[in-house]
């Protein structure tokens, strides 16, 4: 779809698509498509000039469902049958299902699929500022996001409070989850300012393509005899329907800040992030394999999530000190910026968490 935002100011307009009521933030350059009710998730993103929407779209998943299917909850269930493909939340717990003090936590966090309000939209000529608020049910921890969109940018600026409404300190792994696909990802690859790849030792080799508890140097990663022995470019998004697929954790940045640029339409999509407060970011690319459940060999997506936490049980993460820590009754917050690039060696500005400008 097209450009329909003809005067460049920045507008947010409610539609309702298969059921589901959208927020759509578009100022002629970038168009936002949020779904509030399922954890505030982007669930498209758009270059109005191209018509290229850069977020996966998971083609086995239709109808989009607002419910956990009415089978046995295991296996990761739980989040593969919402996963729409879009950009969510990972909180509080990282990936692993787990408990949290005494509370049942499925994979990648419960903030990702409890129904998020957005509380204000507040609109001028030049900026348009979307409000919203998620609230945990069986954790105690209250999220509130602010999404800046400023005419004429190809940019939206986020800024994110993680509130803990318990009467004591606790931990947290904060991670975001964005997926990419579509026609960005043909001949793509992922350049990060990162000096370091590991990959999560509690895989079994046999399962995986790369190898587990290596680290080393970017990119390179050497690859299991399942995955061919060799070794991994793991900054090439692998061709569709190679039957590639592998996860890593990425570290060591000098600035936080990422990109998957595809040189063909010299067009890219860069996060600039606060590598302070997310000195990780996990990168998982899929191109078909392993071609078992959940995608059945129909995957092609790429993301770059930066977080807190490496990857790992919650459990160990906590013991390890590799979480983020709230204090009793306070937050923890951060602002980063994600947008459309014609240039992927000229990383995205760091905004300010009180900033008014551009």
């Amino acid at each position: 779809m097209k450009n329909t935002q003809k005067n460049g100011q920045p507008q947010a307009v409610w539609r309702t698509d298969k059921g589901r009521d959208l927020l759509v933030l578009d100022n002629g350059c970038i168009r936002v498509t949020a779904w509030p009710a399922m954890g505030g998730a982007v669930s498209g993103l758009m270059d109005c000039e191209s018509g290229i929407d850069v977020i996966w779209h998971n083609p086995l998943l239709e109808p989009l469902r607002p419910c956990l299917s009415p089978q046995p909850v295991e296996g990761n269930s739980d989040l593969y049958d919402f996963l729409d493909g879009s950009w969510f939340l990972s909180l509080p717990t990282g990936f692993f299902p787990t408990s949290y003090y005494g509370a049942p936590i499925g994979a990648h966090g419960e903030l990702r699929s409890v129904c998020w309000e957005v509380t204000k939209i507040a609109e001028t000529d030049s900026r348009l500022d979307v409000h919203l608020v998620g609230n945990s049910v069986r954790t105690p921890f209250r999220v509130e996001r602010i999404w800046t969109l400023f005419s004429g940018s190809r940019s939206l600026i986020w800024r994110e409070r993680i509130i803990n409404r318990s009467t004591k300190e606790r931990p947290v792994a904060w991670m975001h989850h964005p997926a990419f696909g579509g026609p960005i990802l043909d001949g793509a690859e992922l350049r990060v300012a990162c000096r370091e790849v590991e990959v999560y030792g509690g895989f079994d080799p046999e399962q995986v393509q790369v190898k587990p508890g290596y680290r080393g140097e970017w990119p390179w990663v050497p690859e299991t005899p399942t995955g061919g022995g060799e070794q991994r470019d793991c900054s090439l998004v692998p061709k569709a329907g190679s039957g590639k697929d592998h996860s890593v954790m990425l570290n060591g940045f000098d600035i936080g800040w990422g990109c998957l640029w595809n040189s063909e339409l010299q067009l890219g999509f860069g996060l600039r992030w606060d590598e302070s407060v997310f000195p990780w970011a996990w990168s998982w690319m899929n191109a078909g394999g392993p071609g078992d459940y959940p995608l059945w060999g129909r995957g092609h997506l790429a993301t770059l999530q930066p977080g807190t936490s490496p990857a790992g049980p919650f459990a160990e993460l906590v013991e390890s000190g590799q979480v983020l820590t709230i204090p009793a009754g306070g937050f923890r917050e951060t602002a980063f910026v994600s947008g459309l690039l014609s240039d992927p060696d000229e990383p995205l500005p760091l905004p300010h968490l009180d900033s008014e400008g551009q």
